[in-house]
């Protein structure tokens, strides 16, 4: 575009901030994480890693779209506050224009125009400009860009994200975005031509990106401060109470230009005007899993579009800034509603852009890729592994961790980015095993496998109730290992747990699957026989009886045999007789029999 009036570069301050890490625009919450990973499954960049159990900011990966600001329910994702900067031009006694992104109306809703200019006035602001102008002069630039013959794709945005996502993850195509200056751009280096030489531009945007992108070198410091509509609001709150909501006679209202060049955010009608929709050439894509799809087809070549317009929001209204928490539905009907009650002006904004100055609305892009390591097969599989997937076909690819396929996820695990943590089929599958450790560690004798008291004291009670109820006898039988204690002096406590694990093993060889077999406490066992009377019970005592002295049990020193014996004293449960506590007592009188007349022997209680 041919320039004429020459000289903003001089005029306009440059005013590009430094990128050190702690003025990073997007901030993650840190120590107050609160471990939801939300964030982490809205991110479309996968710009956030899970590291020491909380979600960090990958700096190098992230575009600023704010889904991990919109997304965390507890505040801990936040944006950098700009409103110190806004506050110090305020002070400085320059004269301070607002720019505002023209879904101002709906941003500061229930405010109308009006009263958000006299709004930001009393505030301190010398004026109040919109970016509608801006938006037909970028309009009518994309339409003197498209009207050139051009062979090969063209990428339309004026929003960073959707740029970020081309320089960052599709390099190779930034030779295809169209080279125009975002409309805001275009506004204040319209204004810092229009009003005193002096004058400071504080930008107002629907989205958290444009806050980096508007302190830009190439922009030559047309921008002196950049916020979002949610820092207005706090501004107006704390500079001056908003004046009572008085209704406006139309008479006094500004005559609004006709916007007749432009759609959302600078598109030009014309474009969408001449081509049929559905041969392709002309594709409209929102938000980034839409991008990144077509990108994709693109490059594998199937698809060829001649202009794409490519925007991260359902237009800037639905930016994260814009009223956040009202659909984009509502949003749109307030702007409706506002235009009907505005005056229009006699002249269009065609008539109006020969009477403004011309200057440079072109601008570069460069290529920011993402260093990406593709790991090895070998490697991607030993991590699936670690998840109990043996193989690729093991995979789920639910997408719960935030990621497409369980092999993304395991690259991501690989570079440090995420954890198995994030994927919920493992969990709960880990969970699940965890509470079946859990549940039998709470009956089973850690030490020889066997059922604990707990597990007794349960069994023992289900087998006499189920006594009484059939009237099928049951018995009891109380084993204690005879001069256990001798065993653990003579031969150490190691010796003595191997003993006590050997005579669990026999009794688990030798009883049915249906008899329960428990540790009572120590030396002492506590085997419960459903079904079995006195004769029968005695008979399964002397087996195990004989079976355990036959045992070659051998010293840990010396290799010499060691004599280990049981005493076991029985007492069976009929339906009239039926009780925990006596059939217990029986069992141990008739131990206290066996061990005091010899050990090493078999006793029936009385009865």
């Amino acid at each position: 575009m041919t320039v004429r009036g020459t000289g903003w570069q001089q005029q306009e301050r440059c005013v590009a901030r430094p990128r050190a890490e702690a003025d990073f625009l997007i901030r993650d919450a840190g120590d107050d994480c609160r471990e939801c990973w939300g964030c982490v499954r809205a991110c479309p960049a996968r710009a956030i890693r899970i590291t020491d159990g909380r979600a960090t900011i990958i700096q190098d990966r992230c575009v600023k779209c704010g889904e991990c600001v919109s997304e965390c329910r507890h505040n801990g994702n936040h944006v950098r506050d700009d409103l110190p900067r806004v506050r110090d031009l305020l002070a400085s006694g320059r004269p301070v224009v607002a720019v505002l992104a023209s879904e101002f109306v709906a941003a500061l809703h229930p405010m109308s125009a009006g009263e958000i200019e006299r709004s930001l006035e009393a505030a301190g602001f010398f004026a109040v400009e919109s970016t509608m102008i801006a938006e037909e002069m970028v309009a009518a630039e994309y339409e003197r860009s498209f009207a050139r013959p051009c062979a090969s794709l063209t990428l339309r945005s004026t929003c960073p994200v959707t740029v970020d996502w081309v320089r960052k993850f599709y390099p190779q195509l930034v030779t295809a975005l169209t080279p125009v200056v975002p409309p805001y751009v275009a506004q204040a280096r319209l204004v810092k031509r229009l009003y005193p030489d002096d004058t400071a531009v504080v930008y107002v945007s629907p989205c958290f990106a444009r806050k980096d992108e508007a302190y830009d070198p190439q922009f030559a410091g047309a921008v002196d401060a950049a916020i979002d509509f949610v820092e207005l609001e706090r501004l107006l709150a704390d500079r001056k109470p908003r004046p009572p909501y008085a209704t406006i006679s139309v008479g006094g209202r500004k005559p609004q230009l006709l916007k007749e060049i432009s759609l959302t955010d600078g598109f030009p009608r014309a474009t969408i005007a001449s081509r049929d929709q559905t041969d392709g050439h002309v594709i409209t894509v929102r938000g980034l899993h839409q991008l990144d799809s077509l990108l994709r087809a693109v490059m594998r070549g199937e698809s060829a579009p001649a202009v794409v317009d490519m925007l991260n929001c359902e237009g800037c209204i639905d930016g994260p800034s814009v009223r956040p928490g009202l659909s984009v539905f509502a949003k749109r009907n307030i702007e409706v509603a506002e235009r009907e009650r505005a005056p229009r002006a006699r002249v269009t904004t065609r008539e109006v852009l020969d009477f403004l100055p011309v200057f440079d609305l072109m601008r570069s892009f460069e290529p920011d890729p993402v260093e990406m390591r593709m790991p090895s097969d070998t490697q991607i599989d030993a991590v699936l592994a670690e998840a109990d997937m043996c193989s690729r076909a093991d995979v789920l690819d639910c997408g719960a961790c935030g990621y497409d396929t369980c092999v993304e996820h395991a690259i991501a695990i690989i570079e440090h980015n995420s954890s198995w943590e994030m994927c919920f089929p493992f969990q709960r599958r880990s969970m699940r095993e965890a509470n079946e450790r859990l549940k039998k560690s709470a009956t089973i004798d850690s030490l020889t496998a066997l059922g604990n008291r707990r597990a007794f004291d349960e069994r023992l009670a289900e087998e006499l109730a189920r006594v009484k109820r059939y009237g099928v006898a049951a018995s009891l039988l109380m084993v204690d290992v005879d001069g256990f204690k001798l065993i653990n002096d003579s031969w150490g406590h190691p010796f003595g747990d191997v003993v006590l694990k050997t005579v669990a093993e026999v009794f688990q060889e030798h009883l049915r699957e249906t008899d329960i077999a428990t540790r009572y406490g120590g030396d002492e066992f506590a085997l419960i026989l459903p079904a079995t009377g006195k004769t029968q019970a005695y008979a399964v005592a002397e087996k195990l009886r004989e079976a355990i002295e036959d045992y070659p049990f051998v010293a840990p020193i010396g290799g010499q045999s060691v004599p280990v014996t049981v005493s076991i004293g029985i007492a069976s449960a009929q339906s009239d007789s039926a009780e925990s506590i006596e059939i217990l007592e029986s069992a141990d009188r008739a131990l206290y029999q066996a061990k005091h007349t010899g050990k090493n022997q078999v006793r029936l209680s009385a009865g």
